[in-house]
């Protein structure tokens, strides 16, 4: 096993699945992606560190994915962010950052797989594949970072701010994963070619309702811990009052489940069977976890809502025959 599977499946226990069911030509960017998203991810969410630090090195990042020199960036990730980190997957992701940017600037030279039925173009088209790759998880990684550092300025360098407003979340839950949706889709037409039944601008406006669903999934999961953290996501609620927070989050709960809906018929126009088994693996998931969800009180949210390993594998089993 390469290094970056091995990392990829540490620090992902259900996306490995959705990774290793692509077929090849989607499988290396998205897991770069993933990798690169992830490691912004750890940065962030390291509540040992400074968070004017951690905003610090998340705009360093932004600026080496931009073109900047990293050497100075990965050797202060080594001695001021990996020394913080419990989770043995991340710890290992940050020690080998400059590895996966290696991979990143190496991804704009790759040329075209060998006997890939839809590169039918002249060899100058070929090579251009590897750059807009590249490109594509430029773009979906601004997106990310410029989420994550909201995120830290909002809830860690003021003491004031809530949403108050359901745009304000679904432009939150866009720029940390319904952005994601959208690379997915990138992707696939990039890599493959024929990717879809469907028409460009619905795919894009699938892909990132789904993320969007995905990311509503994990605040609504999360609430209880990421109030003793001081973030409530929940526009306009008291967040001492659990009753309105329970109520709130029912109703978020039925907005995530008609995105989950979009991301249904997402995977359900692809026109490869490998990509409908990963795409429709999370959306899967996500129902069951909504489940534990709508059937748990606040006591049982304190404790944790998981979906079973046993119910991702089963879940996994229901993806084959989407």
């Amino acid at each position: 096993m390469s290094v970056g599977k091995k990392i990829l499946k540490d620090v992902s226990r259900s996306f490995y699945l959705s990774i290793r069911a692509l077929p090849k030509a989607m499988r290396e960017p998205i897991s770069l992606g993933y990798l690169l998203a992830r490691a912004s991810d750890t940065l962030a969410d390291t509540a040992d560190i400074d968070p004017n630090l951690r905003a610090e090195l998340l705009d360093g990042f932004a600026d080496i994915l931009k073109g900047a020199d990293s050497a100075s960036w990965v050797e202060r990730i080594h001695q001021e962010v990996v020394p913080h980190q419990t989770h043995e997957g991340e710890r290992i992701l940050l020690e080998n950052i400059q590895g996966v940017l290696d991979w990143l600037y190496s991804l704009a030279g790759q040329e075209a797989p060998a006997n890939a039925e839809h590169y039918e173009s002249t060899s100058g088209m070929q090579k251009s594949i590897g750059m807009r790759l590249h490109d594509a998880i430029l773009t979906v990684m601004g997106h990310i970072l410029r989420g994550q550092r909201l995120d830290i300025e909002r809830f860690e360098l003021r003491d004031d701010f809530r949403f108050t407003l359901d745009a304000e979340l679904e432009e939150y839950c866009y720029l940390v994963a319904g952005c994601v949706g959208e690379f997915w889709t990138d992707v696939g037409q990039i890599a493959l070619g024929k990717f879809s039944r469907m028409e460009s601008s619905r795919l894009h406006r699938w892909g990132a309702n789904y993320g969007k669903g995905l990311q509503l999934i994990n605040i609504l999961r999360d609430l209880p811990n990421d109030l003793k953290n001081g973030r409530c996501y929940l526009p306009g609620v008291n967040a001492t009052d659990t009753d309105e927070l329970m109520n709130e989050a029912a109703r978020w709960r039925v907005r995530a489940r008609s995105y989950l809906e979009d991301g249904h018929d997402y995977a359900c126009s692809l026109l490869h069977r490998r990509t409908r088994i990963a795409t429709a693996l999370p959306g899967l998931i996500g129902e069951r976890t909504l489940d534990l969800l709508d059937a748990a009180d606040w006591q049982q949210l304190e404790r944790g809502a998981k979906v079973p390993r046993s119910e991702v594998y089963r879940c996994a089993w229901e993806a084959l025959f989407v």
